[in-house]
């Protein structure tokens, strides 16, 4: 991956650590998960997160990466059930099924968060986490070209890339409230390289 890009995934990893310190299931016991997908939608942006995809046959990587919530901490996670047993939660694995359920909220136009559509169709069992606490922010790259005589420009946009951000390891609105620290980091990303994109992306649901 190119080295400006994975920048911004640590970038995201600490903006999203240094907001789970306000939680405090993650500030007291350090475990839980923050995932960052990036799944391209063009070429150019496939050559910058790795090149593994083939866009002739639609072949397209998603390119992910994890840290526990803290340094040194854990993915995994401990609590009591109402009967008083102890279970334990793989925050790595439950990351990744948010990003599942955001994902199918963006195919079924519903939005750019997990957890916001009911489906009975969509639940663990069918590998989707219909919880809060994973985000999508899409990714435009906009283009203008003049005509041969440089008198008129003409403006089109191209999807980029989508980049998801998930965190698990709290109740699911302290997850939401971490992984929207990630927006501001994307938007400024962009905004500061030379070419000129546009962004989408969701807004903290009410209460």
């Amino acid at each position: 991956m190119d080295k400006k890009y994975l920048q911004l995934v640590r970038d995201i990893r600490d903006a999203v650590r240094e907001k789970a310190q306000e939680i405090p299931e993650f500030r007291d016991d350090g475990n839980g998960c923050v995932r960052v997908l990036f799944r391209p939608y063009c070429k150019e942006a496939d050559d910058d997160f790795g090149g593994l995809s083939d866009f002739r046959f639609h072949d397209i990587a998603d390119y992910e990466f994890t840290f526990a919530i803290t340094p040194g901490g854990s993915r995994v996670i401990s609590y009591d059930t109402s009967d008083s047993d102890e279970r334990k939660v793989d925050c790595y694995a439950f990351s990744a099924l948010k990003i599942a359920h955001c994902s199918a909220a963006q195919d079924m136009d519903e939005g750019l968060l997990s957890g916001i559509i009911k489906d009975p169709n969509l639940t663990e069992e069918c590998g989707y986490g219909p919880y809060a606490g994973a985000l999508c922010v899409e990714v435009e790259r906009i283009n203008t070209a003049q005509d041969t005589d440089g008198f008129f420009s003409y403006t089109s946009e191209k999807k980029y890339c989508n980049i998801y951000v998930s965190v698990s390891g709290a109740d699911s609105l302290s997850d939401l409230r971490c992984a929207f620290a990630a927006i501001d980091v994307i938007v400024d990303f962009f905004a500061s390289t030379t070419d000129s994109f546009k962004y989408h992306y969701p807004s903290f649901p009410a209460k």
